[in-house]
């Protein structure tokens, strides 16, 4: 439910179809016949070359200018895509906008841009819009995955163009500039690939001229998401349910980047037990829990919540209880590891302590006694 994009692939080099990981999250099915009037790929790399033709057209660099996005992040937002999609069909993209922008260290809303601008190009198809899963739903998805999810996000087809524009290899784009020019992240070993074809005239040009690409001279850091555990995802899932206005306009991701950072799993926290504490804390404290309609920051007013009614090292009661049984156990340990070390000691040394004994005996006989005359 919530690492870096990969490097662009050379397209003449062979397909690649994996996933960037194993499906974690339930997905809305597809209508009866969505998928019959689209035109799915003959493969990703065909895709992908899809894309750059038709950016380098006169009516992509329009759509492009219109909708804000910059070449590069439309490439690697598709990238993206492509490497989320069935490999046979282009077919199944359910990963949601957070989830893309994370990994490629963008804002969610330049995701949905860059998304909605491959729909305009005919490139991509929103098959079943995301929304909240009822409960039947809900029943479905963790009988899939066995994790509570409450949203599904939006089921994308990656389609070819009804209308091919002019290949690269036929003709040159009007402004070869837009595509050549893009700064496309580096490889794991610091070398930029270049996603054009050894047949690409912008690369035979860029070979005459002989300017290699430049390192993207931005300041902007990239992070690598680390994948939020299944007992992350179920408390933040839980608190959700408890608490339903953590979950109103954001995504639940966030939720589950604050539990971890406050380390509430490892602790032992469950969902009850944080709504029993800041219950019982807002009692002694004379506070009330403001409405959902006066919250201007869900997320932030919930932490500062569990930050009053928790502290940071606290643990919760059942760990607690079992903290102080540990103790117990390992004090018992101990006692018992000395009493047997003092055993030991003493069965070590008894043939010294005899020795002794029997030498002051001989030193000092015991003497013989006189019967008495009267009793």
């Amino acid at each position: 439910m919530v690492a870096v994009a990969a490097p662009f692939a050379s397209t003449d080099a062979p397909d690649v179809g994996e996933s960037h990981s194993p499906r974690s999250s339930w997905a809305l099915p597809a209508p009866t016949g969505a998928y019959g009037p689209l035109r799915a790929w003959a493969s990703g790399n065909a895709w992908f070359d899809a894309v750059m033709d038709v950016l380098a057209t006169p009516e992509g660099e329009a759509l492009r200018r219109a909708a804000r996005v910059a070449p590069g992040t439309l490439l690697r937002v598709a990238y993206d895509d492509r490497m989320s999609a069935d490999r046979s069909t282009g077919r199944d993209v359910t990963t949601a906008h957070e989830t893309v922008a994370e990994r490629l260290g963008m804002s969610a809303k330049t995701v949905q841009r860059a998304r909605l601008l491959l729909e305009a190009m005919g490139l991509a198809v929103t098959v079943v819009g995301g929304r909240y899963l009822t409960n039947e739903e809900r029943e479905q998805a963790r009988r899939t995955h066995g994790g509570d999810q409450v949203r599904a996000a939006s089921t994308r087809a990656l389609v070819m163009p009804s209308t091919p524009p002019p290949s690269r290899s036929t003709s040159t784009p009007a402004k070869p500039e837009s595509v050549e020019n893009v700064h496309l992240p580096v490889s794991p070993s610091g070398e930029q690939v270049s996603h054009l074809p050894e047949s690409s005239p912008t690369r035979a040009l860029r070979a005459r001229k002989g300017t290699a690409p430049r390192r993207p001279a931005t300041t902007r850091r990239t992070t690598e998401a680390t994948p939020r555990g299944l007992a992350v995802q179920q408390l933040a899932a839980r608190l959700v349910q408890r608490m339903p206005w953590l979950g109103e306009q954001q995504h639940i991701g966030r939720l589950c980047r604050l539990v971890d950072r406050m380390m509430l799993v490892e602790r032992g926290w469950t969902a009850q037990q944080i709504v029993d504490q800041i219950e019982r804390h807002s009692r002694s404290a004379g506070l009330q829990v403001a409405p959902s309609a006066a919250q201007r920051n869900p997320l932030g007013y919930f932490a500062w919540l569990v930050n009053r009614a928790i502290s940071a090292d606290e643990l919760a009661p059942f760990e607690q209880v079992a903290q102080k049984r540990q103790q117990r156990i390992a004090a018992a340990q101990e006692r018992a590891a000395a009493e047997q070390a003092r055993r030991q000691q003493i069965a070590a040394e008894a043939a010294e302590i005899d020795a002794v004994i029997a030498a002051m005996h001989q030193q000092f006989p015991k003497r013989t006694s006189t019967p008495r005359l009267f009793v």
